[in-house]
């Protein structure tokens, strides 16, 4: 068995020491195959990523190879993901910069340790029969976040910085527990969107009308609103005066209870819905199919419905024991505070009139900041106002504005992209 060198000191008390005893026991006695040329050469373009990011890992995989500390460290950052899967994923955020070791490299080594799960998922898919190019597009998810390293670096403490020379490539820890969830199969990427399965967790029901084929969100008892209809404390904002308390009570006969807009905001008025005309399709708990956005393009508005058309049935085809009563989606790009700081063609705007939007109770005031404004977020004095988003935020900011993060809904039996159903719904 080989303890932790005094070379790989720097690992000491972080979660990447974890299981370390364990996992030399396997250690093999022939070259890891995944740092081997040919493997970085066809993971790499798996994960599509560019011919001068393949030939850099490439470079980093020879260091390491020659290196008996820095292989065993490979082996076991590689066991302690795909093999065991001991290392819960959130404690993946705190391994430590490499940067020591492997100089401009240091990055590189997280970069190849997931490069080296793809063999693996490419087998499961393989074996569900996934789509080639559904299959494709989700590996892609490491490149995105690749190439992020490679433009800005990492983040610590809310700043942007290279850990070796600008122009490296690798991945940010902080990142890694995310790209991990194609990689264990919990994530696809179909079209421009991806997708997940999760419970749905927030403090709300939705009712289906059975006649009309309408729906409507109605809030738990107990949640805290002000006025304007958001959650009180929601982007630092109180208002003592103003605020209110939801109550939702249910007999045999019907349920009544505060309802949420669909424009993302909570009203103050009750409403009663008689449970032989509507039914509960959704409850906190729920499963549902979650959104998560790529980070390497638009936001396309066409391409977000045919995505949402697609996946539907890919899930239902290829996941017939992962059910879902609806699709969902929580971020920064959701607070309806767009809907007037945007243009309202701009695909953002579009994108929520589409769907069934609900507050969130998000304290912080300048959610999505780190994703518009990236390098420059920690100091929006330096920051460019080269797009119409950049500049809409900025003077919305600098007018003591705040933006919180939103969420939204989507059913797939009234899926109609394009005619702003929901909102259609309550105007009639």
């Amino acid at each position: 068995m080989s303890p932790i060198t005094e070379k790989l000191a720097l690992i000491r008390n972080t979660p990447l020491s974890d299981h370390w005893e364990d996992t030399q026991q396997s250690f093999p006695q022939t070259p890891l195959p995944f740092l081997q040329p040919q493997a970085i050469a066809k993971t790499g373009a798996l994960a599509s990523l560019p011919p001068e990011a393949i030939a850099f890992a490439q470079e980093a995989a020879s260091i390491i190879a020659s290196d008996p500390d820095l292989t065993r460290l490979a082996w076991h950052a590689h066991h302690v993901l795909f093999i065991g899967k001991t290392c819960p994923r959130s404690d993946v955020r705190d391994w430590p910069l490499l940067t020591p070791l492997l100089g401009n490299h240091g990055g590189t080594f997280y970069l190849l340790v997931i490069l080296s799960g793809l063999p693996r998922i490419r087998e499961i898919h393989q074996s569900l029969n996934v789509p080639e190019d559904i299959a494709r597009d989700t590996y892609s998810d490491t490149c995105v976040w690749a190439r992020q390293y490679h433009n800005i670096g990492v983040t610590r403490d809310g700043r942007f910085f290279h850990p070796g020379s600008p122009g490296a490539w690798g991945l940010d820890t902080r990142y890694m527990p995310w790209i991990l969830n194609h990689l264990y199969n919990d994530l696809y990427r179909v079209g421009r969107l991806q997708y997940k399965t999760g419970p749905f967790r927030q403090s709300l029901r939705a009712y289906y009308n059975r006649k009309s084929g309408h729906h409507c969100l109605l809030a738990e008892s107990g949640l805290r609103f002000r006025a304007d209809g958001c959650f009180d404390g929601a982007g630092g904002i109180v208002d003592p005066d103003g605020a209110w308390m939801t109550e939702l009570v249910e007999t045999p006969q019907s349920v009544s209870g505060n309802v949420i807009h669909p424009s993302g905001k909570a009203r103050r008025t009750r409403r009663t819905l008689p449970l032989d005309t509507w039914e509960r399709v959704l409850t906190q708990g729920d499963p549902i199919l979650e959104i998560h956005i790529p980070e390497d393009g638009r936001m396309g508005f066409d391409d977000c419905g045919e995505s949402l058309r697609q996946v539907i049935d890919f899930f239902s085809t290829t996941f017939p024991d992962r059910p879902f009563k609806a699709i969902c989606c929580t971020s920064w790009f959701l607070d309806p505070t767009y809907q007037t700081l945007l243009s309202e063609l701009s695909n953002i705007a579009r994108f929520q009139r589409e769907c069934y939007l609900f507050p969130l109770h998000s304290t912080g005031g300048r959610s999505g900041i780190e994703r518009i404004f990236y390098q420059y977020a920690h100091d929006l004095s330096t920051a460019p106002r080269d797009t119409s988003m950049r500049r809409a935020v900025l003077d919305h900011l600098e007018g003591d504005g705040v933006l919180v993060s939103g969420g939204c809904l989507l059913f797939p039996d009234n899926l109609n992209w394009g005619t702003q159903t929901y909102l259609n719904q309550f105007q009639n």
